[in-house]
């Protein structure tokens, strides 16, 4: 079923995901499959171990696969990643241990769309991000208590950073994600601080994005999250 992933400019991680991808969508693999044992899954594809299990803490994240330690990895039943998180905005209030879990999630998903942004995204797509940082600049300065236009701001930052991809479904989850996390967003931003910070790690994510610095850009963005998450949370900043 698998082969060798062909060497082009795509990253190879990007190339396991695609494969894999439509191997699911195409029914190759069905809901309850296993998939072969890392080693060997890794050599019929002629990539390193590392960047397969990368892909598949991405695909697990998208509800597609379940990796279950011990056993293996298998093909979850297709519900979506849009109906999971719809189950949890379901729930009257998100607890500090659901905040945790969808931090993990952003963390992976977003550290992601900010390297796929730096690699793919044209100038005018950095600089619809970049003018967007200006204007949340002055909405702080002329609505410094107006929470609602803050964090819509907010929240369209991360959406354009997501379509920015190219990929379509990572703008829906995107879309669904931060939705369901609207109004812990209004709270972190309702801290002391907190928006101006939050606006200066936007900054710093967007000149990342302009020098087209990868690694750069998905250190950023994991310390902008990691930083809210903390401040959220009131628990220490974790290396």
């Amino acid at each position: 079923m698998f082969g060798p992933i062909k060497k082009d400019p795509t990253s190879v991680y990007e190339r396991i995901l695609k494969e894999l991808t439509a191997a699911i969508m195409h029914g190759d693999l069905k809901p309850g499959d296993k998939l072969p044992a890392e080693r060997s899954l890794s050599e019929m594809m002629g990539v390193s171990r590392t960047s397969l299990r990368e892909a598949l803490k991405m695909l697990a994240a998208a509800g597609m696969v379940e990796i279950k330690h011990g056993q293996g990895v298998f093909i979850t039943e297709k519900e979506s990643t849009a109906s999971i998180l719809k189950d949890f905005a379901n729930q009257n209030v998100i607890d500090s241990h659901t905040l945790k879990d969808l931090f993990e999630l952003r963390k992976l998903l977003e550290t992601q769309n900010a390297i796929w942004a730096c690699q793919r995204a044209d100038n005018e797509e950095i600089k619809k991000l970049n003018l967007l940082v200006e204007k949340t600049l002055n909405a702080l300065q002329d609505t410094k208590d107006d929470l609602v236009i803050l964090a819509k701001q907010d929240s369209e930052f991360h959406t354009l950073l997501a379509e920015a991809t190219g990929n379509k479904v990572i703008v829906r989850v995107m879309h669904d994600l931060l939705d369901l996390m609207n109004d812990s967003r209004c709270q972190a931003l309702s801290i002391p601080g907190r928006p101006f910070r939050s606006l200066n790690e936007h900054k710093e994510i967007v000149e990342a994005l302009k020098l087209r610095d990868v690694e750069g850009v998905k250190g950023k963005m994991l310390y902008h999250l990691k930083n809210v998450e903390a401040e959220l949370l009131k628990e220490p900043v974790k290396e």
